[in-house]
């Protein structure tokens, strides 16, 4: 009988040491897995910075990494000498910010592309004029990667390496900040487009052609709002060949797989609470998801529920270019709560979310010099940051300050 009882406690021992299912950690941390706002406990928050283009050989690894080590503690300063932010984001001192910064380096993965790149340069570097030659391969470089990581096969694996970076957060009781410089922008809108859990299952099958049965079946058989992921993830929906969400018709095969979908969003979609905000900075994001704003293309429907779900959960989507940034643009025009909801027309119920770009403060460099600035321009650029928040802030919320 004691060799029983110490076996069991030794299992119960091993089974508290063991990873906890998403969904048992949210309820433990008193949140809930219904898409509502969850505050984590007070703690830390993390700023993570995200790299861009042309961050694929050693030196220019080197450069991104030491890049942040510069930036970060301009950023803490800024932040705290912000009363605004140090009562809203962090809370009067419930909140700080790690000391120590955080990286997602997804900059090698296309290493293989760019040696044929390099290759293909070599040879043109023959005939080719000297100028010429120059900004060539200043072109392929730059936009090599972003052209690369814009497409979603190659896309997916960074979010999903991404995901578990956030999670081990969650786990740990902190919150995160997501700092995307420029095509590292992409990497910050696709996490959120496809990981936000902005989707109310019923009404995503009500606007597709499943049969009646199968939208009775989902009405009556109520789910916890979802994401994209989970969406696809699940079975229950599939990307076409023209980047269409496409559900899967089939109703006895997705009916096992909707019985399923709550522990797929806690596995796929961000926690409650964990993502604060982003921060785009020297973002081509418009250049290169423009079908974004096509009222033909399905998916914007999608950017509609992930602006409303920003607005409702206290989040915020900052993007702050320099004035002469050749390869910075803003989003969108600031416009306030009202205007934006009469734009996106979905009723919504604010909850101190904000979405604003900033992008009047110059550089003073010259040309690419600009784009590669922000790092060494740490306290000009930080205050831009704040400044931008601050803005954002009382534009959506002049009624509370």
């Amino acid at each position: 009988m004691k060799k029983f009882i110490l076996i069991i406690a030794i299992l119960l021992v091993i089974v508290g040491f063991l990873p906890q299912p998403a969904c048992a950690s949210m309820q433990q941390k008193g949140c809930t897995t219904d898409g509502s706002t969850c505050e984590l406990p007070k703690g830390e928050i993390k700023f993570i910075y995200i790299n861009g283009s042309n961050n694929n050989d050693k030196k220019m690894k080197k450069w991104f990494f030491n890049g942040v080590e510069k930036l970060h503690p301009h950023m803490i300063e800024a932040f705290s000498n912000s009363q605004l932010i140090n009562k809203k984001l962090l809370k009067d001192g419930e909140y700080n910010i790690s000391a120590k910064p955080e990286t997602f380096f997804w900059g090698d993965r296309s290493s293989e592309e760019i040696q044929s790149i390099n290759s293909g340069l070599k040879i043109s570097k023959m005939f080719s004029p000297k100028l010429a030659q120059t900004v060539r391969t200043l072109l392929a470089h730059f936009l090599h990667d972003a052209i690369w990581v814009s497409h979603y096969r190659n896309m997916h694996p960074v979010i999903e390496d991404l995901h578990k970076q956030v999670k081990e957060s969650y786990e740990q009781n902190k919150s995160v900040i997501l700092f995307g410089y420029s095509a590292g922008s992409f990497v910050t809108y696709e996490y959120m487009f496809n990981k936000l859990p902005n989707i109310d299952i019923y009404d995503y099958f009500l606007r597709t052609n499943v049969s009646d049965e199968f939208k009775d079946y989902v009405k009556n058989n109520p789910k916890n709002k979802t994401c994209i992921d989970a969406l696809t993830k699940s079975g229950l929906a599939v990307y076409s060949a023209d980047g269409q969400l496409m559900p899967n018709i089939d109703f006895e095969m997705s009916k096992g797989d909707y019985e399923k979908i709550n522990d797929f969003t806690c596995e796929e979609c961000i926690p409650p609470g964990v993502l604060k905000g982003i921060i785009n900075f020297g973002s081509p994001l418009i250049l290169f998801y423009s079908d974004i704003s096509n009222p033909n293309y399905s998916l914007t429907y999608y950017n509609k529920l992930l602006y409303k779900y920003i607005l409702e959960n206290n989040m915020f989507w900052l993007t702050v270019n320099y004035a002469d940034d050749p390869l910075g643009y803003s989003v969108t025009k600031n416009i306030s709560y009202k205007d934006l909801k009469d734009k996106i027309d979905m009723e919504i119920l604010p909850n101190k979310g904000f979405i604003y770009s900033k992008s009047d403060v110059k550089s003073r460099r010259t040309f690419m010099g600009a784009h590669t600035s922000y790092w060494s321009t740490g306290k000009k650029f930080s205050n831009a940051v704040t400044d931008a928040y601050e803005a954002g802030y009382r534009l959506y919320n002049d009624n509370e300050l």
